[in-house]
């Protein structure tokens, strides 16, 4: 894959957390960066829990358009909300979902999730919308 040279700003927190990913010496921003974005692509597939091809749909009818908040921790609260709202008012939620039991069902196991599975899912559902770059 080609380089791209970007500028960008760097808040804060993302230099603590890319001097924290170059070893020793001067922070190697384009290689914690590269560093990070990989080690974030693990997060995520550790945390991805295990859903059909029609949970998955579900997710992705729930993202299809949605402008999720900046405050992530909110975000992933919100995402059995937003299944929720979907069931009662998406036809083709309701259609993947199935019946009201099913419903229910996983609304709970969306709750019993953790933030990072949440949002492992959250980033999983945008990310089926973005396409273009492939990995």
């Amino acid at each position: 894959m080609a380089a791209i040279k970007k500028s960008v700003r760097l808040v804060d927190k993302t230099q603590a957390t890319l001097h924290n990913l170059t070893l020793t010496g001067e922070v190697n921003w384009s290689g914690s960066i590269n560093d990070m974005a990989a080690q974030f692509e693990l997060f995520v597939n550790d945390n991805t829990p295990e859903l059909t091809a029609k949970e998955w749909n579900v997710f992705y009818c729930a993202y299809n358009g949605y402008m999720p908040s900046q405050d992530q921790e909110r975000e992933a609260r919100m995402l059995s909300w937003h299944i929720s709202e979907g069931y009662q008012y998406d036809e083709q939620i309701r259609e993947f979902i199935g019946s009201e039991a099913a419903a229910v069902a996983l609304i709970d196991r969306v709750k019993s999730w953790s933030l990072s599975q949440q949002l492992a899912v959250i980033y999983k559902a945008k990310s089926f919308w973005r396409k273009g770059k492939e990995d």
